[in-house]
């Protein structure tokens, strides 16, 4: 028996000698302390939303000796973390442009007037959403025409693709009793859109999505209303061609849809706030 109780004892020291000896998972180091400089970093993005790749410099502000020599391919983003201010270097087709980007914002590369390239504010620097748009609002008399042109009335709902502040679906409601829909990407402005319907007392008529706006469904509305560019008509066409109802009507401020000429029933010129010139299109699907 005193020869198994030392054998007993000797197990269990080498039990614990062996469990002593076990290996041991290092510990993640500890997340570096945010510096001074990186709390200062934005990303400024670059989009690509032509249909060719783009070569252009880009450089810290005022050192074009430190210029980067990049490409973009069509419907791709480049994102430079920056805590001052960038110049971009590029050929519009026409001649040289340098442009300044300001740290945190969304740019895009676009066609403007149907042949030459330039630069544009962005509304976002997303890879899983297409830019349709930078925000720019409506004047409100351009509002109150394209409503009166697309005819709104109780029975209606308006869609508002890129809301921004709302004040096209909430001029629809609180004027005409409409009932309307906002879509925007930008939570921001979706936030903005409610404070506004909520001031006018129409949020119960009202109601404004956070989404992209080409993978919403609109098939309920009976009036669209678009303030995009040129090549976001044409992308929304095919999609207000699979959803919308037939005597649909969609208006739109300053571009028209490209391909849509025989449903265009009208076009009107308005003179904004600051005597500035606005044209509207009225379609009918």
């Amino acid at each position: 028996m005193k020869r198994q109780s030392q054998g007993v004892v000797l197990l269990a020291l080498l039990v614990l000698a062996s469990s002593s000896c076990a290996r041991r998972e290092p510990q993640p180091a500890p997340a570096a302390a945010p510096t001074a400089e990186s709390l200062r970093l934005k990303e400024t993005t670059v989009r690509n939303v032509t249909g060719h790749p783009i070569g252009y410099k880009v450089y810290p502000a005022g050192k074009p000796e430190a210029a980067e020599s990049r490409e973009i391919a069509p419907g791709t983003v480049d994102r430079f973390k920056t805590a001052t201010p960038l110049e971009i270097e590029f050929s519009t087709g026409k001649k040289d442009a340098v442009y300044a980007l300001d740290p945190g914002s969304p740019y895009s590369f676009r066609v403007d007037d149907e042949t030459t390239i330039d630069l544009f504010l962005g509304s976002h620097g997303r890879d899983d959403a297409v830019d349709l748009a930078p925000w720019v609002p409506t004047p409100q008399p351009v509002v109150d025409r394209m409503l009166e042109l697309a005819a709104v009335t109780n029975r209606d709902v308006l869609y508002d693709i890129g809301c921004g502040d709302g004040r096209i679906v909430i001029t629809a409601a609180r004027r005409y009793g409409a009932r309307g829909v906002g879509i925007d990407i930008d939570k921001a402005m979706i936030e903005e859109s409610e404070r506004n319907a909520k001031a006018a007392g129409v949020e119960r008529q009202v109601k404004f999505l956070g989404m992209d706006a080409t993978k919403a469904d609109i098939s309920e509305a009976t009036v669209v209303s678009l303030y995009l560019l040129p090549e976001s008509n044409a992308l929304m066409r095919p999609i207000l061609d699979a959803q919308l109802r037939p005597k649909s009507r969609v208006v739109c401020h300053n571009y028209a849809i490209p391909g849509w000429e025989s449903k265009l029933v009208m076009t009107e010129t308005v003179e904004g706030e600051n005597g500035d010139k606005h044209y509207i299109y009225l379609y009918v699907r």
